[in-house]
């Protein structure tokens, strides 16, 4: 039987900002940031009916709480731990950062996925720390980036749940 995508990943680790919500939407003033998109919700319960472990990892302002947002688009208990950079005193690039996700995730390295927005932060740092890596970018890469080998880019954190939850082999870019 040939082993699918779906088969080698246990936990999905998710940044905040543009990966969690719309690009253009302005910020909540009582959350302190911009809110959770309803279409990262679907995309959320998707991950979570197909039974995978979820892991918020954000880079975060000290007066930054990220669970209000999600406790607010009614989400919060779908992770299994939030994880914030003001809070941990590390953030990322940092590979303690990383390590303190794979040690939330309960999960070999390479059985996660980590589904952000930040070429550095989100696609680079977790391919160097043995993760797998899915971009959201509605527009593509930016000027001068480099698509990375192994990292999916997809248009919506939507796009992501389909090609992780829908049983597509992970294919080699």
């Amino acid at each position: 039987m040939e082993t699918t995508f779906r088969d080698r990943i246990s936990c999905v680790i998710f940044d905040y900002g543009s990966t969690l919500t719309e690009l253009d939407a302005p910020p909540e003033p009582a959350l302190g940031m911009r809110p959770v998109s309803a279409g990262a919700v679907a995309a959320l319960m998707a991950f979570r009916k197909a039974g995978l472990r979820m892991v918020l990892a954000s880079n975060t302002k000290p007066e930054q709480d990220r669970r209000l947002a999600l406790r607010a688009a009614g989400v919060e208990d779908l992770f299994s731990v939030v994880l914030q950079s003001a809070q941990l005193g590390v953030a990322k690039p940092s590979t303690t950062f990383y390590a303190m996700a794979i040690a939330a995730a309960q999960s070999p390295a390479d059985q996660i996925v980590w589904v952000g927005d930040n070429m550095r932060t989100d696609a680079l740092g977790p391919v160097m720390n043995g993760m797998r890596a899915v971009l959201v970018r509605p527009f593509g890469l930016d000027d001068g980036e480099v698509h990375p080998f192994g990292v999916h880019i997809v248009k919506d954190v939507e796009s992501a749940a389909q090609l992780i939850v829908s049983h597509t082999k992970w294919f080699i870019v």
